[in-house]
């Protein structure tokens, strides 16, 4: 029995030939080099379009290459009797708050408004409000959002959060559930988006969302594609309701060259970059995962299918 493995292009080699130097016992077929796909019992993959397990009869494992799973949840035959886990990097979440922080600073201290008078040759002078002054809500507050939300107030931001079940952090004001979601978009400026998708964040981020969020805010958003309304984020920016935009993940990537972010005033794109997950963490939680299951051991950060995380 072998290992199907289809990695992200980033690592170039790297990671294949860290992945045969880990599990040396083990017969790896890089993609497309499947081979009798009835042989095939783990795949471990970083991004597929739907159907792609289907060849796969005697599967036994499915491994994404990081923490994102969206792109199997989206899959209608995704064969939910094989377990599915993810990477689980404990500095994941610390680089995704350095983005955060860094997006979030871009935006409050309107760094687009120099670089756009640099290039008229233009003295723009501009004064700056405090931090204090500048109210951040963070959607999510789990391991990304929680350490996002307390590097946010490190820095002297005003930092509100907002959770499917009550969260307390400190020098965060929590919001929770539906019943407290208006209020929380009331009074925040910069939302940032760290929530997992799942049909109840599904389209989140929507005309209602930013209608609710007060005029001139900003959305970084470093979730999942589906998250996002994209038409709606267009009309919002175009429209004033929001002065400024950070989009990390989407509906389509790579983003084409034809859509309309790329020139659409106020919005920033980033190809997929906020965090990923290190190659020494990917290859040794893959090699564990392997070990438990040939075992019969509980698997390391399985996925609940059902909450879609």
């Amino acid at each position: 029995m072998a290992i199907l493995c289809r990695l992200h292009t980033a690592y170039g080699d790297a990671l294949m030939a860290s992945l045969r130097a880990a599990l040396p016992e083990e017969e790896l077929r890089p993609w497309p080099e499947t081979g009798d796909p009835d042989e095939i019992e783990i795949c471990m993959v970083y991004r597929m379009e739907p159907g792609f397990l289907g060849p796969f009869r005697n599967l036994r494992m499915i491994s994404s290459t990081g923490a994102g799973i969206d792109h199997f949840l989206g899959d209608p035959a995704l064969p939910r009797d094989v377990p599915l886990v993810r990477v689980v990097d404990e500095e994941f979440a610390s680089r995704m708050a350095d983005y955060v922080l860094c997006w979030t600073m871009f935006h409050h201290r309107d760094v687009a408004h120099f670089l756009a008078a640099q290039r008229r040759r233009e003295w723009a002078y501009r004064t700056m409000r405090p931090a204090s002054e500048v109210s951040v809500g963070v959607m999510g507050l789990g391991q990304m959002g929680g350490l996002t939300a307390r590097r946010l107030v490190a820095q002297g931001y005003r930092v509100r959060g907002w959770s499917r079940t009550p969260r307390e952090i400190e020098g965060v004001e929590s919001f929770h559930g539906r019943e407290g979601f208006g209020a929380f978009l009331r009074g925040t400026e910069i939302l940032v988006n760290l929530l997992a998708l799942t049909p109840e964040t599904r389209d989140i981020l929507c005309a209602s969302t930013f209608g609710q969020m007060p005029a001139g805010g900003v959305v970084i958003s470093a979730g999942r594609g589906g998250h996002l309304v994209e038409e709606d984020l267009i009309a919002a920016l175009r429209s004033g309701q929001l002065r400024g935009a950070t989009i990390d993940a989407f509906r389509q990537e790579p983003l084409p060259p034809e859509h309309p972010f790329w020139t659409t005033p106020g919005l920033v794109v980033t190809p997929h970059a906020s965090s990923t997950a290190s190659l020494e963490t990917t290859v040794n939680s893959f090699r564990e995962n392997v070990r438990r299951l040939r075992a019969g051991e509980p698997l390391l950060h399985r996925v609940d299918l059902d909450r879609g995380y």
